[in-house]
């Protein structure tokens, strides 16, 4: 699915979903693509977000757990259980770090609300998608939210399309292989 390590998907139109979006299958195996702060500050970068070059004393299995918790409860919601107490102690914690003083700027002749600050620390990054993860649960817009159609995969997106009936993560993978196999079995 990924050639290049430095490239990660940002299909899920939400940040915090293309966060937990940086884990996927790989012939059956979960890869993992974010295996050090270089690969979180390269996210960063291709997410819109400058990080500040600074010592941080955040941990990558923290980093991953709370990835790891965000998953949790989006799962849960689109499998309609009950959602961990553990997993929103920890998205939670990480929304004490959110960017709070924001301003409105114009991007490619769109408004959009960003942090005040032009670079953010880790822990400023990791309460944004906390504060994504967090709107999205508590909005309407969580009734968007769906897997990948393709069983073998395991990302997740928010449906934007007009009619809601968006079914893969991206067409340029699970969709033309699944386009691919259907043509091929009807024209055997």
């Amino acid at each position: 699915m990924m050639n290049d390590k430095n490239t990660f998907l940002h299909v899920a139109n939400n940040l915090a979903v293309d966060f937990t979006n940086t884990q996927y299958m790989n012939q059956g195996v979960i890869a993992e693509m974010l295996t050090s702060m270089e690969d979180v500050y390269q996210w960063a970068n291709e997410s819109g977000i400058t990080l500040k070059k600074e010592f941080s004393s955040i941990a990558m299995e923290d980093i991953w757990q709370f990835r790891s918790s965000i998953k949790q409860l989006l799962t849960s919601y689109v499998d309609e259980q009950a959602l961990s107490e553990e997993a929103l102690a920890v998205v939670n914690q990480q929304l004490k770090n959110a960017p709070l003083q924001q301003q409105l700027k114009v991007v490619e002749q769109e408004l959009i609300l960003q942090p005040l600050d032009q670079a953010l620390s880790i822990a400023q990054l990791l309460g944004k998608i906390a504060d994504e993860a967090a709107n999205l649960l508590a909005s309407s817009q969580i009734k968007q939210l769906k897997r990948c159609s393709n069983e073998k995969c395991i990302l997740m997106f928010v449906d934007t399309s007009r009619a809601k009936r968006r079914r893969w993560c991206s067409m340029e993978s699970c969709g033309n292989r699944a386009k691919a196999a259907s043509f091929y079995q009807a024209n055997k």
